[in-house]
């Protein structure tokens, strides 16, 4: 039992160790802060002190609280069987990752909105997930906040595209109050 845990912690255990070296690393940026601004060293040590967070969190409550029920049935016949009941899907992992990259070579032409949306869309999509209000809905909201976040908050420039997609950043950004 106490190596099934191990085998469960480990993951998170480099993921920790990752989060922490990089974290070493942004607190050595170089720049001149200027007073009531965020340097470049803020939002990179929070997304890192969160993973390390999420990550301590996982390690505890799986040394600490998970109960793992031996197994009845000797390890082969086990495995056999948890093998045939996992269906796996490799080919949407694969569809996963090129339409990540397409993302990334389309958000210049298409821009950031109507790109966000597609790639948001297309994921439930290919997820398997086949209600059709609710993919909307969730694209609409997800790269609305997106949009939010990126603008409002981190002062990030999006990309608008290329015209005549450019057209549909602009007016979004036109009606949540951008320029």
């Amino acid at each position: 039992m106490v190596v099934e845990k191990v085998k469960r912690m480990a993951p998170y255990v480099i993921i920790l160790l990752v989060s922490l070296y990089f974290y070493h690393l942004a607190g050595q940026f170089r720049f001149s802060a200027k007073a009531g601004h965020l340097g470049p060293d803020f939002w990179p040590k929070m997304l890192l002190a969160l993973t390390m967070v999420a990550c301590l969190y996982e390690i505890i409550k799986t040394a600490f609280f998970l109960k793992i029920a031996p197994s009845k049935e000797p390890p082969g016949e086990a495995s056999e069987k948890g093998e045939s009941k996992k269906k796996t899907y490799p080919g949407l992992l694969v569809i996963g990752t090129l339409m990540t990259v397409a993302y990334a070579y389309l958000v210049t032409t298409l821009g950031f909105v109507i790109c966000t949306f597609l790639y948001f869309a297309l994921f439930m999509v290919v997820g398997r997930y086949r209600k059709t209000w609710a993919i909307l809905a969730n694209s609409v909201i997800g790269t609305l906040v997106l949009v939010v976040i990126f603008m409002k908050i981190v002062y990030v420039s999006l990309p608008p595209g290329q015209e005549p997609f450019s057209a549909v950043t602009f007016f979004v950004l036109s009606l949540m109050g951008g320029k």
